[in-house]
């Protein structure tokens, strides 16, 4: 009887710390998300190298997928990514005159990862005008890093390239 009394009294004790684990702040941790996310374009337009690699997964991981009505442009590894920010930044020095705006954000928040999916609009600024140049669905992956969310996957597939088919669209939604 001592054994089965014993045995319920490890099984509640085992139990019962498996729900002390840290509770996830998802409030607290998607805005930290969405402020990598800024962060990252903000950087970017200001060309500032170093402020831009301090958001991503700095490994061979790290993932950068763009697609839009010309093609697509795949990136694998950092390696491969910083030299392509490096490249860019060199042809291109003088920071940006644009700004992104991003709206419809889905987010799934995990200990140590998390997701965000979400539409983004591009804008030519010149003065007092603004001007749409592009818009999409965007993804980001990312991981916790030393206790910081870093970007390690990022895609971006221009919708604006694409002509609406609602036909196709009609179709795909009854294929369900």
């Amino acid at each position: 009887m001592k054994k089965i009394i014993y045995s319920i009294l490890a099984l509640l004790l085992i139990t019962g710390c498996s729900s002390c684990e840290e509770k996830i702040d998802i409030e607290k941790e998607e805005r930290a998300i969405k402020a990598v996310i800024k962060e990252e374009t903000v950087s970017f337009v200001a060309r500032d190298y170093d402020r831009l690699v301090a958001n991503y997964v700095q490994d061979e991981s790290n993932i950068r997928l763009t697609a839009s009505k010309s093609g697509y442009k795949y990136y694998v590894g950092w390696e491969e990514l910083s030299s392509r920010f490096k490249k860019y930044f060199e042809n291109n020095p003088e920071p940006g005159i644009w700004k992104q705006t991003r709206t419809n954000y889905k987010i799934k928040v995990y200990k140590e990862s998390a997701w965000a999916v979400f539409e983004n609009e591009g804008y030519h600024s010149a003065g007092r005008f603004t001007e749409l140049t592009g818009k999409g669905i965007d993804v980001r992956f990312l991981e916790k890093v030393n206790g910081e969310w870093k970007i390690v996957y990022l895609s971006h597939v221009y919708t604006a390239s694409y002509e609406d088919d609602e036909e196709g669209e009609k179709e795909s939604e009854s294929e369900d």
